[in-house]
């Protein structure tokens, strides 16, 4: 759930990370494990898409619950039945993290569309994207009941001008805090200079 909130005079959104609600995360077992965790033991039913079975630890108050779905995300008609499925066992999706590979080119579309079939009020999709994102801002197209916010992983400048990519958990806190904060566009880490990225 979303609340309107005053933050230095200004009125600004933030999310209420308890309560029950039906989330997916799409690729949810890799780097953004932290992500489906912290949602988890913030009492969310989450369903996580990904191509293999994933393993996740939480603490002992955790109020919310794991539905693992593995699927081939090139599988159209079964990623299609997949999240179907899900919706019709925990009831309609309000929040998505996705994060998906560029060899799965229909999969982002297939999945928002079939959320939003299902959708009783406007859901809100983080859309997590590498650092070359920033080449290219322009967000995929959206269905109209879907609040698109966009999550740019960049990578770590150290003291000594070196750089590094972000690591998962650096990743999944940079995704928390823009879904806490219900940002419409982050960046994790830094994306300037860009000739300073890892090569």
């Amino acid at each position: 759930m979303w609340t309107n909130v005053a933050d230095q005079g200004n009125v600004v959104t933030k999310m209420e990370v308890s309560g029950r609600m039906h989330t997916v995360v799409v690729g949810g077992t890799g780097m953004l494990s932290g992500v489906t965790t912290w949602l988890a033991e913030h009492g969310h039913t989450v369903s996580v898409i990904s191509r293999r079975p994933g393993r996740f630890s939480v603490t002992s108050d955790c109020h919310g619950t794991f539905h693992s779905i593995t699927v081939d995300y090139r599988s159209s008609s079964e990623l299609r039945q997949c999240v179907a499925g899900a919706m019709a066992q925990y009831g309609p999706i309000e929040l998505a993290v996705f994060w998906i590979h560029s060899d799965a080119p229909d999969a982002f579309r297939i999945i928002a569309d079939e959320i939003s079939t299902h959708a009783e009020n406007p859901w809100r999709l983080f859309h997590v994207r590498g650092s070359s994102a920033h080449l290219n801002p322009d967000p995929p197209p959206v269905p109209p009941a879907c609040l698109y916010r966009q999550v740019v992983l960049g990578f770590v400048l150290e003291p000594d001008m070196t750089s590094r990519w972000l690591t998962h958990q650096e990743i999944s806190d940079g995704v928390i805090q823009a879904i806490q904060n219900d940002w419409e566009h982050s960046v994790v880490g830094t994306l300037e200079p860009w000739e300073g990225r890892p090569r």
